[in-house]
C-alpha cells in the first residue's frame, strides 16, 4: 500500500514537472531561440526572414526589435519589387479595431522605372469626399488631395518613409468623353489615378484588375460595399461636369459620369451621382517611391 502511494505521489510528480517544462519550452526556451535567430538573421542583413520571425513572436522586446528594422524590410522588400508584385510601405487603420494600432499597408506595384515604382494601395484604405461640399472643382482645388496630402501623409508614413515619396507632376488629364475644365497640373506626393491611368492596359489588364475591396475601417467609415465585399473608388478626373468626378465601380468599370442622380445615400441607384460630396467612396492612394534612397544609410 506504502509502496502504490509512492508509485501515485512520484508519478504525479513527473506529470508536474512535464507540465512545467512544456510551459518552459513553449514560452522561454523557443521563443528565446527565435529571438536570436531573428538577431541573427539581421547582423547577416536578411531582414526579411528576420522580421517575418519577429511579426509571429510575442517575447520580451521582440516587438521592438521588430519595428526597429521596419524600414529596413521594407526597402528589402522595394529592392525586389516587379509589375504587378506587392510591397509594404507605411501603416494604416485597416481592421477597424483601434486598440492594436494601424496595419501594415499593402501596395500593388503598377510600374517600374530605372529609380523609381509607381503604386497604388491594394485595398481601398478610407472613406472620404471628393469636396467636401458641392460646387465645381478640380483635382488642384478638391478637399481630398490636400487630406491625402496632409493627414493621410502624415499619419501613415514615417518620416523616413515619406523623405522617399517624391513631389512629382501629376497631369490635369481631361475626361475623355467631356470637354470638363480639369484645373491645371499639380505637385504631389500622393494622388489618385487619372481615367486615362486607370483604363491603360500597362497598369490593369481590364475590369477585373481594377475591382477593389476596402478594408473594415474604408466600410466603417462609410464607404459602399456592394454584395460582392467590394467597393467604389475616386479618381482624379472630373465627371461631365465639374461638380462631379471620376469613379471605378465595383465591377471594375470607368464611371466617368453620364448620368444625373442627385443624392448620395446607401441606395445602389443613388450612389451612381458621383457628385464630389458624394460620402460613399472609397479611397485608394497612389504615389511613386524613390529607388535611389535604397542604397542610402537608414537613419
Amino acid at each position: 500500500m506504502k509502496q502504490k502511494k509512492t508509485i501515485i505521489i512520484m508519478a504525479s510528480l513527473f506529470i508536474v514537472v512535464c507540465i512545467a517544462f512544456s510551459i518552459l519550452l513553449t514560452m522561454v526556451i523557443i521563443p528565446s531561440q527565435k529571438l536570436n535567430k531573428a538577431k541573427k538573421l539581421i547582423d547577416s542583413g536578411d531582414y526579411e526572414a528576420a522580421y517575418s520571425i519577429l511579426s509571429n513572436l510575442n517575447y520580451k522586446d521582440s516587438e521592438d526589435l521588430r519595428n526597429s528594422i521596419k524600414l529596413q524590410y521594407e526597402k528589402a522588400l522595394l529592392s525586389k519589387a516587379s509589375v504587378g508584385s506587392y510591397v509594404i510601405w507605411g501603416t494604416y487603420e485597416q481592421d477597424n479595431n483601434l486598440e492594436n494600432g494601424a496595419e501594415e499597408i499593402e501596395w500593388l506595384v503598377l510600374a517600374k522605372e530605372e529609380n523609381r515604382i509607381l503604386v497604388i494601395s491594394r485595398y481601398a484604405l478610407d472613406c472620404q469626399k471628393y469636396n467636401t461640399s458641392k460646387e465645381d472643382v478640380t483635382w488642384e482645388t478638391c478637399s481630398l488631395r490636400q487630406w491625402l496630402n496632409g493627414s493621410f501623409l502624415d499619419t501613415a508614413f514615417s518620416e523616413a518613409e515619406r523623405a522617399m515619396i517624391p513631389i512629382v507632376t501629376v497631369s490635369a488629364d481631361k475626361n475623355p468623353r467631356y470637354d470638363t475644365n480639369p484645373g491645371n497640373s499639380t505637385s504631389d506626393q500622393v494622388f489618385l489615378l487619372s481615367i486615362t491611368e486607370a483604363i491603360a492596359s500597362k497598369y490593369f489588364s481590364g475590369d477585373s484588375a481594377r475591382v477593389c475591396q476596402g478594408t473594415a475601417y474604408c466600410y466603417a467609415k462609410g464607404a459602399y460595399k456592394y454584395e460582392t465585399g467590394k467597393c467604389w473608388w475616386w479618381l482624379r478626373s472630373p465627371g461631365n461636369t465639374s461638380s462631379r468626378a471620376s469613379s471605378i465601380d465595383a465591377h471594375g468599370s470607368v464611371h466617368d459620369i453620364d448620368y444625373a442622380i442627385i443624392n448620395d445615400d446607401f441606395a445602389y441607384l443613388d450612389l451612381l451621382s458621383d457628385n464630389v460630396d458624394g460620402s460613399n467612396y472609397a479611397v485608394r492612394p497612389a504615389m511613386w517611391i524613390d529607388l535611389n534612397a535604397l542604397s542610402q544609410k537608414d537613419t
